[in-house]
């Protein structure tokens, strides 16, 4: 075992930056690995200047909208957002993955870029109309949706900006710098919006529509900087390239909609049984966490394409790459837990005001979330998916999520908003599990290292 272990860190004069591999094989070398982190820092750096961006609009439009709304007029807001959030999983449709991995695979073929773009668009389009007749159809017979219908058809239309914004697209070309320009316009148009028209409780119902313009506004210019910006022509997709991208993306479908089936269910449920209110306490915590965890998502949208490249090259060049971004990321989302749960307090008092202190509990429990997250993202994503096992990833993903759903039905009757946090950090635990025990069950990263997949 010290032998083989020697093998991965050292190795002759003019060895790679990895080492000799068992198999004799080389993960890459020096140059190349050299222009590959620079690419994957920039990308980072650009992406983690937008959370920082974001988060800092959030601690003002957050404070201000719970402030004015007051638990139950913020609440209703979230409510209607978490039912339209499963229309927009349905609209995103795995395209973050699978667009993305279409494109890297030749980013410089002018003509196969215009084709992907064209085609997933074309997808997108589709789904979008076919979720809007959902929808409606659910509004009209639902009596608690219909009651807030101006509210709730008000969120969904946010889904045309999200449609228009071709974040995948700027990820597959590594042009991350489009993607931060594109969010920090919006969501400064938004806080732009929601102090200009937002004044008291009953304005609750102009907080989608600020939405709503500020994501359509910027997801036009965004569509339109495609053109000008990359080597894209107009390509009318055939019925056989939907079709395939519709295809191609429907393990990650799956995969978004059960990773996020709990979660949002949390809040639905929150919203039937125990009131807007509770959704508040609840959502604003979430909320919070989610700015934190925020922080972590611009280097695992970064390091995808790479570990994609390495994946693609050969599993003992991708192994190389993993054996960095593992214990890395691990420790960052420690640190960011353990950073939540010691100051869950002030970052209530701070953002959120003394109205909201039932939802430092809260806070407190999902502060170990971020930890599991960043596991899973390494473990599933930038493993399983990057070494084409999309079918063993996409059933524990179905496995761990359902286990989600079944705390949820349990936890929320009987603990109300905390045990709508308790389910949360439960399934994304049980995913960590999961994964944990495929990986070790198969041997997966032994026989990457000796470059056997």
């Amino acid at each position: 075992m010290e032998e083989e272990k020697a093998d991965l860190t050292s190795g002759p004069k003019g060895s790679t930056l990895f080492g000799y591999f068992p198999n004799g094989s080389k993960c890459c070398n020096l140059s190349s690995m050299g222009t590959e982190w620079k690419r994957v820092f920039g990308n980072a750096a650009s992406l983690f200047s937008l959370q920082l961006v974001t988060y800092a609009i959030s601690l003002l439009a957050v404070p201000y909208l719970v402030r004015v709304l007051g638990p139950s007029g913020y609440g209703a807001v979230v409510f209607a957002q978490s039912a339209a959030m499963y229309f927009l999983f349905l609209v995103d449709y795995g395209f973050d993955i699978s667009g993305t991995m279409a494109l890297a695979e030749d980013q410089d073929n002018s003509e196969h870029v215009s084709r992907t773009f064209h085609s997933v668009m074309a997808a997108k389009l589709i789904l979008l109309l076919a979720g809007f007749g959902v929808f409606a159809l659910l509004v009209y017979f639902v009596p608690k949706f219909r009651e807030e219908w101006v509210l709730f058809m008000l969120t969904f239309g946010m889904l045309g900006g999200q449609f228009m914004i071709p974040q995948w697209f700027y990820r597959g070309m590594e042009r991350m710098k489009f993607i931060a320009y594109s969010l920090i316009a919006v969501k400064s148009g938004y806080l732009a919006l929601v102090l200009l028209i937002v004044k008291e409780t009953g304005d609750y119902i102009l907080v989608p529509l600020a939405n709503l313009i500020a994501y359509n506004v910027v997801g036009f210019l965004a569509l339109r900087s495609v053109y000008k910006k990359f080597d894209v022509y107009f390509v009318f997709p055939s019925f056989s390239e939907v079709v395939q991208r519709l295809r191609e993306g429907f393990t990650y479908f799956a995969k978004s909609i059960t990773d996020n089936f709990a979660k949002v269910t949390n809040t639905l449920l929150l919203g039937f049984l125990a009131g807007d209110a509770a959704v508040g306490y609840y959502g604003a915590a979430e909320k919070l966490m989610d700015a934190v965890r925020g922080m972590l998502a611009p280097a695992f949208q970064a390091i995808f394409p790479q570990s994609k490249k390495h994946a693609s090259r050969s599993s003992t060049d991708w192994f190389g790459f993993f054996r960095i971004m593992l214990p890395a990321a691990s420790l960052a989302g420690l640190l960011l837990s353990l950073g939540l749960l010691i100051f869950a307090e002030q970052a209530v008092s701070l953002v959120l005001g003394a109205d909201f202190g039932e939802s430092v509990v809260i806070l407190r429990i999902l502060s170990f979330y971020l930890f599991f997250f960043s596991v899973n993202n390494l473990l599933g994503i930038q493993t399983l998916v990057c070494l084409g096992m999309g079918g063993a990833f996409l059933r524990l993903t179905l496995i761990a999520r359902g286990a989600g759903l079944v705390l949820s039905i349990i936890m929320v009757p009987l603990l109300g908003k905390t045990g709508a946090a308790i389910a949360l950090l439960g399934g994304e635990g049980a995913y960590t599990a999961a994964l944990t025990l495929y990986i070790i069950k198969t041997g997966l990263i032994t026989k990457a290292r000796r470059g056997e997949i």
